[in-house]
């Protein structure tokens, strides 16, 4: 018999369910991925991740090959073909069943009901895991049999299901009984743009090696390292996440092995780390159980009617890393050569977009997805509807980040800043973090003017936002 898995942000051979699951019942299995060219427009993919997803293919076709699994690659226009696409290639392998690991965003559920509608018409099983998550959706709930609306007691029930795991040991690579005859698809001409992300390295094993130094030598540090912008503190692992190169279940098994009692008793460095896989976590759960975020709307209704300002003039400069606010325009500019931007800094730009130019958060939340490597729909939102105050465990309203005293304590000597903002490079580290009066005694100066007060600013969102709360 052969079985079909359907390859999505799974691309990988360790720790994949639904490749397990797929090479244990059947004699033959081949890998399928659709390429929907006008949906991926439509998610925004960006340059960066189609370049690191187009390389890693290649990788995992070979990797794919060794295990005698063949790799079809099918470019096409639209989610909604995927049931057809699948119909035709489960009817030219006699495939009896099709696996795959389940997405929880609105437009991936509605494509995966209607491919199992399509293939029951022939027969075909369908059979979904959870490969994308350590902890299914529906497996954490409070007492009352709803899903967790606050991150802290949605992390601290997530950790006591994670405690009740007990298939920690690596399983060996899954192969087949029979190779199916013929060849991996070459793979075709990628259909979307492109930005070189060569110095990302690609293919399970590379990715492996990236995490296991990370693990090996900076997770120790991680708590303290991770806010500081000019040193590379965080695991930068979150593209590989995002295209499913690693799994969450092999990252929860490099700290389980470092505390007896995993998911506690770690140091401060693990522990903290682990927090951020629940933070991931936490907003693939939301994405499942609200679908009016997969629709762009704010988490807490009530904040549904604030008068945003239409300054696509404004908004220009701060996609550009022109708002004369130096650690924002660094972050920006970082963000726009690489495709990656630090923590810290998604947090610092999106706070000044939403609070200082008050600028409705949608829009730079699709200029992050068109940008980034890592761009992950459900932490995307959750970010922005976190720095906007208007989602689940948001940011309390009156918190508004003063850009310069963010500036001042993560990245205290400037080195950041100057690497990214060459217009400042020569400026003392004294006046490094608001420079402009250090500049206009300078013969030339193209560093531009602060594009607003941040006093004013701050005064004019919090009246704004109070009205829409007590309105």
């Amino acid at each position: 018999m052969t079985a079909i898995v359907w390859f999505r942000h799974d691309l990988r051979v360790r720790d994949n369910p639904a490749l397990e699951a797929a090479c244990a019942n059947h004699d033959n299995v081949v890998g399928v991925y659709l390429v929907p060219k006008h949906t991926f427009e439509k998610h925004l993919w960006s340059p960066h991740k189609m370049d690191l997803l187009w390389r890693h293919l290649q990788q995992f076709r070979t990797e794919l090959e060794q295990l005698g699994i063949l790799l079809k690659v099918k470019v096409h226009d639209s989610f909604s073909q995927s049931g057809s696409i699948l119909s035709s290639i489960a009817e030219e392998f006699l495939a009896t069943n099709l696996y795959a690991n389940a997405e929880y965003p609105l437009d991936e559920v509605r494509r995966d009901r209607a491919v199992a509608a399509a293939l029951k018409q022939q027969s075909i099983g369908c059979y979904f895991s959870h490969g994308m998550v350590l902890i299914p959706p529906a497996q954490v709930k409070n007492k009352q049999g709803e899903y967790y609306k606050v991150f802290t007691p949605f992390n601290k029930a997530w950790r006591s299901r994670v405690a009740e795991l007990n298939d920690w040991a690596p399983s060996p690579p899954p192969s087949v009984a029979k190779s199916l005859e013929g060849q991996s698809d070459v793979l075709p001409e990628c259909p979307l743009p492109r930005a070189d992300t060569s110095h990302w390295p690609v293919g399970e094993q590379a990715v492996l090696s990236k995490f296991g130094q990370f693990v090996g030598h900076q997770v120790e540090d991680y708590q303290q390292n991770r806010d500081i912008p000019a040193i590379d503190g965080t695991s930068k692992l979150s593209a590989y996440l995002e295209l499913g190169v690693i799994s969450p279940k092999t990252v929860a098994r490099s700290l389980q092995a470092l505390s007896p009692s995993f998911p506690y008793g770690l140091e401060p460095g693990p522990d903290t780390w682990l927090t951020e896989l629940a933070w991931r976590e936490f907003y693939q759960h939301l994405m499942y159980h609200e679908p009016r975020l997969s629709r762009g709307e704010n988490y807490q209704q009530q904040t549904q009617n604030i008068p945003w300002r239409d300054d696509k003039q404004q908004f220009k400069r701060w996609c550009d890393g022109q708002t004369g606010y130096p650690i924002v325009d660094a972050g920006m500019r970082q963000l726009n050569a690489t495709g990656w931007m630090h923590n810290r800094l998604r947090m610092i730009t999106a706070n000044f977009l939403v609070k200082d130019l008050l600028i409705d958060w949608r829009w730079g939340e699709r200029y992050f997805m068109k940008k980034l490597i890592d761009g992950s729909f459900p932490a995307n939102n959750g970010g922005w509807q976190w720095s906007a105050s208007v989602g689940t465990d948001a940011v309390p309203y009156f918190r508004v980040f003063n850009p310069i005293r963010q500036s001042e304590r993560f990245d205290p000597d400037g080195s950041y800043i100057r690497n990214w903002v060459k217009e400042l490079e020569a400026v003392p580290t004294k006046h490094i973090h608001w420079p402009h009066s250090w500049l206009k005694q300078q013969a030339e100066n193209s560093y531009p003017q602060p594009i607003v007060d941040h006093g004013v600013a701050r005064e004019r969102f919090l009246t704004t936002f109070k009205q829409v709360k007590n309105g």
